[in-house]
């Protein structure tokens, strides 16, 4: 395979709209030649990035990398919830609270939200904004659309599908917008990860290479059995996956013995309809305004020590529904009866924070799926981002009773919800609690219920003392 890597080149990209400051023309030459060095393949003492003639060595490559990693320190992101306005703005607040910003621009495409930036592309432009502020902080020409973008707070790497349609362009840009790294290469590139000089690449599926930003050098490559296109920092450590997520640590080198910090959820209630995701494909780029993102699962992987859930506890939104479930049998264990379409979200440390059409963003507590707080961007969006790094928040002061909770979703008269309130409704069939049974009686005469539900809660009752 062919790959190209370059400080400035073409493929939709030109010079930055701001003068960068350049290094000195000493290190200039120095880093071009390292640069051609690397995509020519010549005098390397690592594999050529995205190189097909790699020979797999089942891990030990990764770890021995790992090891030398250790000593990297993985910044924090913002904590921040972006919506979508129609094709020409953005909103964002903080998830602490605030006043909400806004950017208009116009937009080919969601904006991707990564460490401390917002990257969005359109117009023919692609630009950078701080997070938690909107503030511009660099633009450029680009006619390619944003699969996935990564950032340490110095560095941000973007993983672009080009105006062709095929392959992958990806840049490396430092704050004042000046490029460090450009590279074109013909595999599907997935969302980078970044901290310090190291990028973590997941491509063609099935690949995660870390790659030098300084020589241009692949240090290492795994082969992830579950498959990967994305990579991601959180709490201070890298994860990358897809059906499942990996933690990168000391145990990385074990993947091939399924040993590895891998986690994958269990499937909702023995299956949620229109099989929901934890993660998107991240080499597919994604529409402006949300769609399958009306049915998602949210949760956050522990950080250090044994690879698990955070709080014992993952969620799932189908549409105006949110639904706490068990992490490791998928059971429910609490359900929010909301209304308005949730279009994204994230688990934060205690529960998990999702963003509604309306623009209002909802802190349910991940123990009970009370309501711990909301507040607002201010206006109706057409899709939201929400990341959730450092983020916190006292547990909801109260919570209904599970039956309770099923009673209220079951009350909502929305057709779209009728294939998720068949699911629930056999779940408060099964509880056999006096309270369940007088759900069932209520459901079953209330004018104004679902004649699905209506008829639903009558067959059950049928079937019950």
């Amino acid at each position: 395979m062919r790959t190209l890597v370059r400080l400035l080149h073409r493929v939709g990209v030109a010079a930055p709209t701001k003068a960068p400051r350049f290094p000195s023309a000493t290190a200039r030459l120095s880093l071009v030649a390292t640069v051609v060095a690397s995509a020519c393949g010549g005098g390397q003492t690592h594999a050529s990035p995205f190189d097909r003639g790699w020979v797999d060595d089942h891990g030990a490559g990764m770890a021995t990398f790992q090891r030398s990693f250790r000593a990297v320190r993985v910044p924090l992101g913002a904590d921040v919830a972006v919506g979508v306005i129609g094709a020409t703005g953005l909103v964002g607040v903080p998830l602490g609270g605030g006043t909400p910003w806004t950017f208009t621009h116009v937009l080919h495409g969601r904006p991707a939200v990564a460490g401390s930036v917002v990257v969005g592309v359109g117009g023919g432009e692609l630009f950078a904004l701080e997070a938690t502020t909107g503030a511009l902080l660099w633009s450029r020409p680009s006619g390619s659309t944003i699969r996935g973008a990564g950032d340490d707070g110095t560095t941000t790497v973007i993983s672009l599908l080009p105006a062709t349609g095929f392959g992958s362009a990806v840049l490396a840009v430092a704050r004042d917008g000046s490029v460090l790294r450009q590279i074109e290469a013909a595999a599907d590139i997935g969302v980078p990860a970044v901290a310090g000089d190291t990028v973590f690449f997941p491509w063609r599926g099935r690949f995660l290479s870390a790659y030098d930003l300084l020589s241009g050098e692949e240090r290492a490559r795994l082969v992830l059995p579950d498959g990967v296109s994305s990579a991601f920092t959180l709490g201070g450590a890298v994860f990358a996956g897809e059906a499942s997520l990996t933690r990168f640590d000391d145990r990385i080198g074990l993947v091939e013995q399924a040993a590895a910090s891998t986690l994958a959820l269990p499937a909702p209630l023995g299956g949620l309809p229109g099989d929901p995701a934890w993660m998107r494909r991240g080499t597919d780029s994604t529409r402006r305004e949300a769609d399958a993102d009306v049915i998602n699962l949210y949760a956050r992987p522990t950080t250090t020590g044994t690879m698990a859930v955070e709080g014992s506890r993952f969620a799932a939104a189908y549409r105006g529904v949110a639904l706490g479930l068990d992490a490791s049998s998928g059971a429910l264990v609490w359900a929010h009866a909301h209304g308005a379409d949730f279009l994204g979200g994230a688990a934060y440390h205690g529960g998990f924070a999702l963003c509604d059409a309306a623009g209002t963003i909802t802190f349910l507590d991940g123990a009970t799926g009370g309501v711990a707080a909301r507040i607002s961007l201010g206006r109706p969006v057409d899709a939201c981002v929400v990341q959730a790094d450092a983020h916190t928040r006292p547990s909801a002061s109260s919570a209904s009773s599970l039956v309770e909770q099923l009673t209220e979703t079951l009350r909502l008269r929305e057709a779209r919800l009728a294939p998720v309130q068949q699911l629930l409704l056999r779940q408060l069939a099964r509880l056999e609690d006096p309270d369940a049974t007088r759900a069932l009686r209520e459901l079953a005469a209330g004018a104004a219920i679902a004649p699905q539900v209506r008829e639903g809660a009558l067959a059950a009752l049928a079937g019950r003392p």
